[in-house]
C-alpha cells in the first residue's frame, strides 16, 4: 500500500470540484472562512477555477476539465492534500479520462465523501494508493471547528493516529444562515454491534453505498486484487448509504459477497443513513451479511449524517467498540 507523505508545515491543500461546484453565498463565505483558517494554520489554499462553477444538470465543468484541474494539483509539487469542494452524480464520467500513472507518479492524500467514493475506491482498490473518505473543504469553514475537524488535519499532517467517537450528531441537513455553522448536536450517538462490545483489524475499504452498488452492478471496479493482496491479514469493510432501500441494500450485498468481494473481511462498520427506507437497517443488512461470522457495527460516525471520524481507505485500522462508543486506530503502513 503506498500511503502518501504527512502534510508538512507550509504544504498547500488543493481544492477542485470533481462533481458539482460551490455557488450559494453561505457555502462561499464557509470556503472563504476555510481558506483562512487553514492559512492561520500553515496551509495555504489552492483551488481549481471550477471549484465555485455549477450549470444547470449539476457538473462544476465538463469531464475533460474537471480531469484537467485534478491532474492540475497532482502535478503541482506545491501542494500535499486535495480536498473535494462537494460531492454530486458526475464523478463517474472522470473515469475513462483519468491519466492513472499521474496519480500513480504523485501520490497525494485525496479525501471527499459521497459521490467521491468513485474515485477514493477505484484509487485504493486498483491503485494500492491510501486516500481519506472524510469531509469535504467546506467542513474547515465552521467555527469554531468541532473536534471531527481537529482530528482531520491532524491525521494528516502525521499528528495523530488514534480518534475516538462523538456523543452526538446530526439527523438531517438544514440551511444555513452565515455559512460559518457547526455541527449540530441532535441525538445522541450509540455504536451498536450484533455481537455486543467487539474489537477487530484489518485494511479499511469502502465508502458510500450508492456508488459502490454502481460499481458492483456495472463492473466499474474491480476490488479482487485489493481482496488478494490483504485478505490474509484481514480486510474492514465501512459503508453508508445516501438514498438507498432495503431491497436494494440487500441484493448488493448479497451479489458482492457471491462474487467475493468481502472475502479476507475481519469486520463490518456501517454509518448511520440518511434517507433509508425498508425494514430495520440493522436487521436487513445482518441478514444479508449473515454467512459472515464477523462483527457487524452500526451508526458509526461516518457519512453523511456529521460529525465524521477520518476513514482512511487502505490503511491497517482497528476498532474497539465499547459501551456504544469506538476507538479507530489507524497505522500507517
Amino acid at each position: 500500500m503506498i500511503i502518501p507523505r504527512i502534510l508538512a508545515d507550509g504544504d498547500s491543500i488543493g481544492v477542485t470540484a470533481p462533481s458539482f461546484g460551490v455557488t450559494d453565498p453561505t457555502d462561499v463565505a464557509r470556503f472563504d472562512n476555510a481558506v483562512l483558517r487553514l492559512g492561520e494554520r500553515g496551509h495555504p489554499v489552492i483551488m481549481t477555477p471550477d471549484v465555485f462553477t455549477a450549470d444547470e444538470t449539476g457538473r462544476s465543468a465538463s469531464a475533460e476539465v474537471r480531469v484537467e484541474e485534478l491532474n492540475s494539483l497532482l502535478a503541482d509539487p506545491d501542494v500535499g492534500y486535495i480536498v473535494s469542494a462537494k460531492g454530486g452524480d458526475y464523478q463517474f464520467e472522470m473515469l475513462p479520462l483519468m491519466d492513472w500513472g499521474l496519480l500513480e507518479d504523485n501520490p497525494k492524500w485525496i479525501q471527499g465523501y459521497s459521490d467521491n467514493t468513485t474515485l477514493l475506491f477505484k484509487i485504493t482498490a486498483e491503485h494500492d494508493i491510501a486516500t481519506i473518505y472524510g469531509g469535504n473543504f467546506g467542513d474547515y469553514g465552521m467555527y469554531p471547528w468541532h473536534d471531527s475537524i481537529l482530528a482531520n488535519i491532524e491525521l494528516v499532517e502525521g499528528r495523530r493516529t488514534v480518534q475516538r467517537s462523538f456523543p452526538y450528531h446530526e439527523v438531517g441537513f438544514a440551511d444555513r444562515i452565515t455559512g460559518l455553522e457547526g455541527i449540530r448536536e441532535e441525538e445522541p450517538t450509540v455504536w451498536r454491534s450484533d455481537c455486543g462490545d467487539c474489537s477487530f483489524k484489518g485494511r479499511l475499504i469502502g465508502g458510500c453505498m450508492d456508488v459502490l452498488e454502481w460499481f458492483h452492478r456495472k463492473g466499474t471496479a474491480d476490488p479482487s486484487g485489493f481482496v488478494s493482496r490483504y485478505s490474509g491479514e484481514g480486510i474492514v469493510w465501512y459503508m453508508e448509504t445516501y438514498d438507498m432501500d432495503g431491497d436494494r441494500i440487500r441484493t448488493m450485498l448479497d451479489g458482492m459477497a457471491d462474487d467475493g468481494w468481502f472475502d479476507g473481511a475481519t469486520g463490518f462498520v456501517f454509518g448511520r443513513p440518511l434517507f433509508y427506507q425498508g425494514p430495520d437497517y440493522m436487521d436487513t443488512v445482518c441478514d444479508a451479511l449473515s454467512r459472515f461470522d464477523v462483527p457487524k457495527v452500526f451508526d458509526a460516525d461516518v457519512g453523511h449524517k456529521a460529525p465524521r471520524m477520518t476513514f482512511v481507505n487502505g490503511a491497517v485500522t482497528t476498532f474497539d467498540v465499547r459501551d456504544g462508543a469506538c476507538t479507530m486506530t489507524t497505522e500507517f503502513h
